[in-house]
């Protein structure tokens, strides 16, 4: 067990007058991979550089394994980095970029030799120790990169955009190995991305941040199937806003009135204030488009019929509410039997719908 329990108590960074991070409270579990996910400038890679000790907090305490971190130089913690843009030394060889921290460790050149060829076989680089690392490719170098930051065996591998260079195929074949290699390692990853899909894809959970504050900390199906607010729900995935009048609220269920005069039931957040007028989330494919008919919760026009490989967008104008995206999964009958201007219906299931605390 390598250990890696991060604990941050209020931690907030002042920048002049700017506040980049806001009062977070988190605690990252050892040995998982976890992500700070969000847009630029919301603090993500703010409060990475505060774990690795490039900055410090203006006020608050992280705490690495119980130890209180938060004034220790970056060499003097058990964590390492891999930047977006590798910093490879381009003047040595593979071999000699992966050993290079353990050199500076003072190791002998025998324990390095046989680190370096564990870290190479770690990321599928066999016998390209001896090569420039100059003469690799994107994606090569940065499996050096990796190998290079876990050589040294960190409690804490922190990952500032890593994969954000490399082209798209590269980036999902990456993806897998970045999981592939936390999990035979066991060391703690923390990863930073504004990529909602590498989130999703990779992480045991995801911090969602916003405005310098954590909005929900969560695991990938629990974020995107029950966001804890609107920010939340519009910016993972594609989202459906629909403003509804509850009429009756039993527990975690509640009865809601849609624009369209129909009535379904809707998931209800514990600890929310019943009120009148709020807004339901449903996302594209949980719901489906019918004919016309007294089925249907809501009804309209197709504006746009979008094919995309596997499944197949529309986008809907309600009669009563804003345009309804609906995603279907492309089979033999699929969605091909309809066109722009048709008169449609939409379907979903109950409790499909989820009332948002903002």
């Amino acid at each position: 067990m390598h250990g890696g329990a991060i604990g941050m108590q209020g931690v907030s960074k002042w920048f002049g007058h700017f506040q980049a991070v806001d009062d977070i409270f988190l605690d990252i579990r050892p040995n998982e991979f976890f992500t700070l996910l969000g847009p630029s400038g919301c603090g993500k890679t703010t409060l990475l550089r505060m774990i690795a000790g490039f900055e410090l907090p203006s006020s608050g305490e992280i705490r690495l394994d119980g130890t209180d971190i938060s004034s220790l130089p970056p060499n003097q913690r058990p964590v390492n980095t891999v930047f977006q843009n590798y910093a490879l030394f381009p003047h040595l060889t593979v071999g000699e970029n992966i050993g290079f921290g353990l050199k500076m460790l003072g190791r002998s050149k025998a324990d390095i030799a046989a680190v370096v060829e564990r870290m190479l076989k770690l990321v599928h680089l066999e016998g390209r120790g001896d090569k420039p690392v100059t003469q690799l490719s994107g994606g090569q170098q940065q499996r050096v990169a990796l190998a290079r930051a876990l050589a040294p065996q960190p409690k804490v591998l922190l990952l500032d955009e890593p994969l954000s260079a490399l082209d798209l195929k590269l980036r999902k074949n990456m993806q897998i190995e970045l999981k592939r290699l936390q999990s035979e390692t066991g060391i703690t990853f923390v990863f930073v991305t504004h990529d909602q899909e590498e989130a999703l894809t990779m992480s045991d959970r995801i911090a969602v941040m916003s405005q310098g504050k954590v909005r929900q900390v969560g695991a990938p199906r629990e974020i995107y199937q029950r966001p804890a607010d609107r920010f939340v729900a519009d910016f993972i995935g594609e989202t459906n806003f629909l403003e509804i009048d509850v009429q009756s609220v039993h527990g975690t269920q509640a009865t809601v009135r849609l624009p369209s005069g129909q009535t379904v039931t809707a998931s209800y957040p514990e600890g929310l204030a019943p009120a009148g007028r709020m807004t339901i989330v449903i996302r594209p494919e949980h719901a489906a488009i019918v004919e016309t008919s007294a089925s249907a919760k809501l009804e309209g026009t197709i504006e746009s019929i979008v094919y995309l490989g596997t499944d197949t967008s529309v986008t809907v104008k309600l009669d009563a509410g804003p345009h309804f995206a609906v995603r279907q999964q492309n089979s033999s009958n699929g969605l091909s039997t309809y066109a722009t201007g048709q008169r449609v219906g939409i379907v979903f299931g109950d409790s499909i719908a989820q009332i948002l605390k903002d």
